[in-house]
């Protein structure tokens, strides 16, 4: 049987064993369940967020995954169906706990990234009052920001001529390659349509603006279909690429900090 890093595959004994052989660092993910246009699944983010915390937990050698938090912040798309969404305090109180017990097993950092942009400002905000919580003998450490993970991604896609615009920031061509990748029979292609791809929109100095237009007025009064970028003519062999790129910039980071 292959080895996992999986907490929820895994035995308290195993997990226990895992601890005391050196993989003190416990990696958590805050994900979400919402809407992600006519052609991906509600589940998109949760299932991303999983196989970036494996793949990353398998490359660092010494980290285990905590079960992925979710749902998460998603008001911004409730006027689409399926999207189920915490308020703050719920989400913040959530992310506590899962701290505390993992801090009570024994693992001495913990990191946490997000896999839904909607998640970023409250661990950036959250993550110092957590830490001082939870107290001094554990590291707790928030990697890959939204700005940081979207600025990567628009250089990256920028070299093979997909502009910030057609990129997206949510069910466009880079997340749908992603899931071609890592789920493709959960994927519609033949439903795969253009959502918001004005380019200002996705600018480095506008996209602040606009996540805070997102999160006031919500995603449908920016996109009906709930896409903002676009996703035809994504690939799974662009999305294994932008998969090993998002690895071993979250690798890198984890190594550079721990």
């Amino acid at each position: 049987m292959m080895e996992t890093v999986l907490m929820e595959e895994m035995t308290w004994l195993e997990i226990k064993q895992a601890v005391a052989s050196g993989k003190e660092t416990a990696i958590l993910v805050a994900a979400s369940i919402e809407q992600h246009g006519p052609h991906l699944p509600t589940a998109t983010d949760t299932i991303i967020g999983y196989a970036l915390a494996e793949a990353v937990a398998k490359k660092l050698g010494s980290a285990l995954v905590a079960p992925v938090i979710r749902p998460a912040l998603s008001f911004h798309h409730i006027d689409f169906p399926g999207t189920i969404t915490l308020r703050m305090q719920t989400f913040v109180k959530v992310l506590e706990e899962c701290c505390v017990s993992l801090k009570a097993h024994g693992f001495k950092n913990i990191v946490l990234f997000v896999s839904h942009g909607g998640n970023s400002d409250a661990l950036k905000a959250f993550t110092p009052s957590i830490a001082q919580k939870i107290g001094p003998e554990i590291q707790l450490l928030f990697v890959y920001s939204l700005e940081k993970n979207i600025s990567a991604m628009q250089e990256f896609l920028a070299q093979k001529g997909i502009t910030p615009g057609k990129a997206g920031v949510h069910s466009g061509f880079s997340e749908t390659s992603l899931m071609l990748m890592l789920r493709p029979d959960l994927v519609n292609m033949e439903k795969a349509v253009p959502g918001l791809t004005d380019e200002p929109f996705y600018l480095p100095e506008n996209i602040n603006k606009s996540k805070i237009s997102s999160f006031i007025h919500g995603i449908k009064s920016q996109s009906a279909n709930g896409i903002l970028g676009d996703p035809t003519g994504a690939n799974a062999e662009i999305g294994k690429e932008i998969f090993e790129a998002k690895i071993n910039d979250l690798a890198s980071e984890i190594a550079a900090n721990l």
